[in-house]
């Protein structure tokens, strides 16, 4: 994540191209594999095998790319406004907020499928609504609590009341 301050506008950019690549090759090695049990299969089991090994990963790299958006968020005092922007390659969703109704930043925590914890910061809307600023799990707490830092800063909250939740 990267943060920049311009005068009262604070922007969090959370991009995923590296991960968008990776599964980008999902997709091709999908496309391929249907490719070529559709014009090459000598049989059709072998063409339904290999079709639907195609649709998998296919499916799997659309899945994993929607699944990690890319996230700007934009904490605006001018104007007391939180814009969350995320957004895929093939499509964006936009949500906005007022600063004055957020209560808090926290980090939370998650645990992974493979064992061991992940961490994300968030901001407390109200009493009962968090957004996380990025929608990426972090393996380590110190990116969360940097950004947690960061944003606490700027909106002139306490540094040190407690800021994780499991």
């Amino acid at each position: 994540m990267k943060t920049r301050i311009e005068g009262d506008l604070l922007i969090i950019r959370d991009q995923p191209y590296g991960f968008w690549l990776f599964y980008s090759f999902f997709i091709a090695g999908g496309l391929m594999a249907l490719v070529l049990s559709l014009s090459a299969a000598p049989d059709t089991t072998t063409a339904i095998i290999g079709s639907a090994i195609g649709l998998g990963n296919i499916t799997g790299g659309f899945y994993m790319v929607k699944r990690e958006p890319a996230s700007i968020v934009e904490i605006d005092k001018d104007s007391d406004e939180v814009r969350v922007c995320r957004w895929y390659p093939f499509g964006k969703r936009q949500r906005a907020y007022s600063v004055s109704a957020i209560t808090g930043v926290e980090v939370e925590i998650s645990e992974h499928t493979e064992g061991g914890s992940v961490y994300r910061t968030r901001l407390c809307i109200g009493k009962a609504e968090f957004v996380p600023v990025s929608m990426f799990w972090y393996q380590t707490r110190e990116p969360s609590e940097t950004i947690l830092r960061e944003i606490r800063t700027f909106l002139g909250l306490d540094l040190h009341q407690d800021s994780v939740l499991k």
